[in-house]
């Protein structure tokens, strides 16, 4: 089965031979040395000195944490899709209150929205922003909308789970308090790690909140951390594979190498969609790089279009939540090649005709 899914991705042959290792105990040298080595290399990929933590966790992990840490009454999520709904709900399950700025779907957070937002509700202590919206194929103008974030002094807090290493981030020179992805996404590990990158401010704010519990302790990772280690278990094998994707990425001249394979793969993919008179459920110009969501045809809806293209080899990513119908989703993350991308295309055609 060739996986154009969304996540959990196919995996590069040598992560998943690296992974392959036999265990040692995560208080030994051995263990150390990793994650100094692959710490230090996501914090030169995310361009930041700000502290890496890795959590043993799906990516919402790191979003509960960036609750649970920083945000002691309120804050304000932006919601474009469903996983913006995700983070206003991980807040409300955690007792805080939420305000929101929501979009039709298919559409962006623009600068000047938050920015009026932000005027409205100046006692909200932190934003949430997802920076690529997988639900819908969405990237939002995170630069942009982190400016009026800062200009009103408050957190951010960044769900970048499908675009960190799809996509540019600049963590310090943009701002981000909390900016955090999983394994099973661009870097094409298999799933069970979370990333993230934890600013001073966002540490500062952790000592003053109450009842943020244990596992997900901002505090607690950065006191282990400074032995190169972490509280509780990690998810070494998905750390040997995040550590062997870095350092084929550095292989490759750098990061900006890596971006330019997603931007060739989605190219290919949607010219491949326009010849079949195919049309994008997302605004022109806020296309992600890493998952493009597409209208069903008018001969089948989008249900049908996984479900065939799947009896052919190929799993694609069906339409999410109430767009299950009417759209259909074709992942580019992880271990894909170009002439699979073609051979997808053109099965797609002749399920389509």
């Amino acid at each position: 089965m060739k996986l154009f899914t969304v996540g959990p991705v196919a995996c590069y042959p040598e992560v998943l031979n690296e992974m392959k290792r036999q265990m040692f105990s995560h208080r030994s040298s051995d263990y150390k040395e990793l994650h100094k080595e692959t710490v230090t290399m996501m914090q030169t990929f995310l361009e930041t000195e700000n502290q890496i933590f890795l959590f043993p966790s799906s990516g919402t992990g790191f979003m509960e944490a960036s609750v649970r840490n920083c945000v002691k009454k309120k804050m304000l999520s932006c919601v474009c899709g469903a996983f913006g709904e995700r983070f206003s709900k991980v807040a409300r399950s955690n007792g805080k209150m939420v305000e929101e700025i929501r979009v039709p779907l298919g559409n962006p957070i623009m600068p000047d929205m938050l920015d009026e937002k932000l005027k409205k509700c100046q006692e909200v202590e932190a934003v949430s922003i997802t920076h690529n919206e997988t639900s819908v194929g969405l990237i939002n103008p995170l630069k942009k909308l982190a400016d009026v974030v800062k200009k009103h002094g408050k957190l951010l807090f960044v769900d970048a789970v499908s675009s960190m290493g799809g996509a540019e981030i600049k963590v310090d020179e943009w701002g981000i308090d909390v900016c955090f992805s999983s394994s099973q996404k661009c870097f094409g590990v298999p799933p069970g790690l979370a990333m993230g990158s934890v600013s001073k401010d966002a540490l500062k704010k952790s000592e003053e909140i109450d009842d943020k519990g244990y596992y997900f302790d901002f505090k607690l990772f950065e006191k282990y951390s400074q032995n190169n280690v972490t509280p509780t278990t990690p998810a070494i094998p998905q750390i040997f594979g995040l550590n062997k994707i870095l350092r084929k990425i550095e292989g490759m001249g750098g990061k900006e190498e890596y971006f330019k394979i997603y931007l060739k793969r989605s190219k290919m993919i949607q010219d491949g969609l326009k010849k079949m008179d195919l049309t994008f459920f997302t605004k022109q110009g806020f296309r992600s790089p890493t998952v493009t969501s597409v209208n069903a045809p008018k001969n089948m809806n989008g249900l049908e279009v996984y479900v065939k293209l799947r009896e052919k080899g190929f799993e694609l990513a069906k339409g999410y939540g109430d767009l299950k119908d009417t759209t259909f989703r074709i992942g580019n993350m992880g271990y894909i090649e170009l002439n699979d991308i073609q051979l997808m295309l053109d099965t797609l055609r002749e399920v389509i005709q």
